[in-house]
């Protein structure tokens, strides 16, 4: 019976191998430079070739600052392999390297971009707008993983009544540009508001579908707007190039498509108070100035000069009437002084005529027309006299 091993005893052993063998422990190795990372001060990336890749490590010690290294690049670089234990992934330290210049891919990227250029494909007048309440958002990505799940919570948590219409396609590997282009095209004709496009964060190498030029021209063609959220922090890709909008990861492009719908009805709310206060203050306003044209209308009607005049005739026919009445009781007293007088002169012609009134004038004939200690007058023919009657006596 063979001799069952434990992972631990396994790595180790081959790492014991590999640290023995004399070619693995001096190799140069050729290849273009994929996913390159820096922390601390070390480099973390992957030389690949068409078909393989393998992992390389600049210590901090080693690196040269005078070779820039960066995504795309073709270099030479000299050192061991070694054999990480814990997980049994086995890395080049490197010892040397040489910048010989751009990759491959890079320089066929670089051709793709330019002719995208060229064509007016980057242009940002041709980018259409987000719109800014879509409720109709279709999303073109694998229908596991991640991404969806964050799109889809986050479209949610904003607006639970945004419908959401995925086309499940492949975001790595063999065919998955096609079925992209695809799912782009079919939603497309769907009359929706906005397409996302894209999947979360990977190496450059599982990225390579959304650098493909079918998808730049379905994104360019379709008549929906269109964010591409491919999740990585390198240079833009095709995709995020071409698209009218680019997010960084599916999570904001789910942002970025999304309005909030409680904030929504919140300022409809505000909206319609402010509406209804303005209209209330348009009618108020109407209203007074309504009360106004009236109030003007009246006072220049027929019917307000009418009553106007009519009201002055009849003051003036008051004062007149009044003015009559005082000039003829004004010429009445005086008839009256005359005739009292008349009177008096017809009395007075005999000088034993005695005259006696009371203090209003009125002719006393009798003494019961006075009373004791009434005040009387005595008029002769040359004169008043005023005296008080002390007492009666009866013939």
């Amino acid at each position: 019976m063979k001799q069952q091993l434990t992972p631990t005893e396994l790595n180790k052993y081959i790492k014991t191998i590999v640290q023995n063998d004399f070619v693995l422990n001096n190799v140069l190795v050729r290849g273009e430079v994929s996913n390159f990372k820096e922390s601390r001060g070390n480099f973390y990336f992957s030389l690949k070739d068409e078909n393989a890749s393998v992992s390389c490590i600049i210590f901090s010690n080693i690196v040269n600052n005078n070779i820039q290294i960066q995504d795309g690049m073709t270099i030479v670089v000299e050192g061991r392999v070694a054999v990480y234990e814990k997980n049994g992934v086995y890395s080049i330290y490197v010892n040397n390297y040489e910048n010989i210049g751009l990759g491959q891919y890079y320089l066929e990227l670089q051709k793709l971009k330019q002719k995208l250029y060229d064509n007016g494909m980057l242009d940002e007048d041709n980018k259409k707008q987000i719109p800014p309440f879509a409720m109709n958002i279709g999303v073109v990505t694998a229908k596991t993983g991640a991404a969806i799940q964050d799109i889809k919570r986050t479209i949610k948590n904003k607006n639970p009544y945004a419908k959401i219409v995925l086309y499940p396609a492949k975001v790595q590997g063999e065919g998955a540009a096609d079925t992209i282009s695809e799912g782009i095209d079919i939603l497309d004709k769907m009359g929706l508001d906005v397409i996302i496009v894209g999947r979360g964060g990977g190496s450059i190498e599982d990225l390579y579908c959304f650098n493909d030029e079918k998808v730049a021209y379905s994104i360019f063609a379709a008549k929906t707007p269109i964010i591409s959220a491919v999740g990585h922090e390198i240079d833009n890709s095709i995709s995020d190039l071409v698209a009218d909008k680019r997010a960084a990861t599916p999570t904001a492009a789910a942002e970025l498509a999304t309005f909030n719908y409680y904030e929504f009805i919140d300022t409809i709310d505000e909206y319609e108070d402010r509406i209804k206060y303005l209209l209330k203050d348009k009618l108020d306003n109407m209203y007074q100035k309504l009360e106004d044209y009236k109030i003007k209308i009246d006072l220049c009607s027929p019917n307000e000069k009418i009553n106007k005049l009519k009201l002055q005739y009849q003051n003036k026919k008051e004062k007149l009437k009044f003015n009559i009445i005082s000039i003829v009781t004004k010429y009445k007293n005086k008839i009256e002084q005359y005739n009292y007088k008349i009177d008096k002169y017809k009395l007075f012609k005999d000088k034993n005529t005695i005259y006696i009134t009371d203090k209003k004038g009125n002719i006393i004939n009798s003494i019961n027309q006075v009373k004791i200690n009434d005040e009387i007058n005595i008029d002769l023919y040359d004169g008043r006299l005023q005296a008080q009657v002390i007492k009666k006596n009866k013939r």
